[in-house]
């Protein structure tokens, strides 16, 4: 569900435009205040686990997201729906990162590749379908129904985690780390808030500048604060293991930035350069999605048999060039061509995050996997929200270069956004190289031979 209401929400944005009385690129927080408050609210999931006990906490979550679904589907003005959105944020918060840590504690090492594997089959079962259905309800019945979607499947997974998950009862957690969730959710909400407010057509450069230079000194506080602290709200013990360090953090933010950005634009580029309605537009982006699922069932075998870090300097490179790509498609592009670059972008991207999302917990203790799962999530949604505030500033930027209107979509803006996040991306290659050629090899089971 949580993965269903990020991609769904990307190809109904400008329907909800229209609906609201505002400017598609405007919509965009809707997209970054669900990841904001997600990535804000992260760092207490580990904790309200271990108090209350992992399945109530996720069931919990799970009913909560669906109340929230429900409060976005009934709203009337852009106001309330940015509200019910910091609801359905609040209860992701807890929903991916709780499920996350029960998968970690439960899998042994040898058993994290195909673990990792077959957990990310379901959860891209959702945004592959996620563009077409939400196309399809946009187009031919109304926004709000997306958001209706979530009911049947919420019900399902109540009734799936009472029966399959162990209930472990909670224990006495630590003593909470106020400090550290204060200076950390500080931090966050200043930097991101910042990109938000350059992102707009309009731009508020001055609350912009201040909020960001605000957030990063607080961030810097807050590294200090966990670093020291006997107890922290979020241990950072596994920033010093080398693999996850790479994987989650630099290598890993980077090259997640053009994917997170294609999301944003290829949507308003269909759309409104091309012509395509809603539902077509999801059809499109069924093919990028779609490469990556096909793939999965070979990732683990491919993992095996080359390491990981030939494995991610292959498949990362040719996704941030099949990004690229995608900036030049036009009017004159044949669809087939179109569907096979988007499908081999997928296929990319799936060797790509399984093999990251592996080796970042592979050399990680045991009893540091809720905080570095924690650490992970937190990470995946600051970049989720990076992604879309850079792509939208690029869109703006390049309609105030040429004189065009506020928040025009056309061909050179999206060709601009997905190039510029598509650079960035790149620069992950340099970090993947740092990594040891047997990098994660007790779990893959490669073995290098020096020669």
């Amino acid at each position: 569900m949580g993965q269903l209401d990020s991609s769904v929400v990307l190809v109904a944005l400008p329907a909800m435009a229209r609906s609201f009385a505002v400017r598609a690129v405007d919509l965009s927080p809707a997209v970054t205040v669900y990841v904001l408050v997600q990535a804000v609210l992260l760092p207490v999931s580990n904790w309200i686990a271990e108090r209350l006990g992992a399945r109530r906490v996720f069931v919990f979550a799970l009913v909560f997201f669906c109340i929230a679904s429900v409060c976005c589907g009934l709203s009337h003005t852009f106001a309330q729906f940015i509200s019910a959105r910091v609801l359905q944020g609040a209860a992701a918060a807890l929903m991916i990162p709780v499920a996350r840590i029960i998968l970690l504690q439960s899998t042994r090492k040898e058993d994290l590749i195909s673990a990792t594997a077959i957990s990310t089959v379901p959860m891209l079962v959702a945004p592959t379908l996620g563009p077409a259905v939400g196309g399809l309800i946009t187009t031919y019945a109304s926004w709000p129904w997306i958001f209706f979607l979530n009911i049947p499947f919420g019900v399902l997974a109540v009734i799936a985690a009472q029966r399959y998950l162990p209930d472990v009862p909670g224990q006495p957690a630590k003593t909470f780390d106020g400090r550290g969730f204060a200076l950390t959710a500080a931090s966050i909400v200043g930097v991101l808030t910042g990109l938000n407010y350059m992102s707009e057509a309009t731009v508020h450069w001055t609350p912009a500048v201040l909020l960001i230079a605000g957030g990063l000194v607080l961030g810097v506080f807050a590294v200090r604060h966990l670093q020291r602290h006997a107890d922290p709200i979020v241990s950072l013990y596994s920033i010093r293991v080398r693999t996850y360090s790479i994987t989650a953090l630099s290598g890993g933010a980077l090259v997640r930035m053009p994917m997170r950005a294609a999301a944003f634009v290829l949507p308003l580029l269909f759309q409104f350069e091309l012509g395509y309605s809603a539902f077509q537009a999801g059809l499109m982006l069924l093919a990028l999605n779609g490469g990556d699922l096909v793939l999965k069932v070979i990732t683990t075998r491919t993992l095996r048999r080359h390491g990981f870090r030939t494995v991610l300097l292959a498949s990362g490179a040719a996704m941030v060039v099949l990004t690229a790509a995608c900036a030049w498609f036009s009017v004159s592009t044949p669809v087939w061509l179109m569907v096979v670059v988007l499908a081999a972008c997928g296929m990319a991207r799936s060797l790509l995050f399984t093999g990251m999302s592996t080796l970042s917990f592979a050399d990680v203790p045991p009893a540091e996997l809720g905080s570095a799962s924690v650490l992970w999530n937190m990470m995946q949604q600051i970049v989720n929200a990076l992604g879309v505030s850079v792509a939208a500033i690029t869109l703006n930027f390049v309609a105030s270069a040429f004189d065009q209107p506020a928040g025009y979509i056309g061909h050179y803006n999206c060709l601009a956004a997905l190039l510029v996040t598509s650079a960035i991306g790149a620069l992950a290659l340099l970090q993947f190289r740092k990594l040891l050629p047997d990098a994660g090899a007790a779990v893959s089971g490669h073995r290098f031979q020096q020669r």
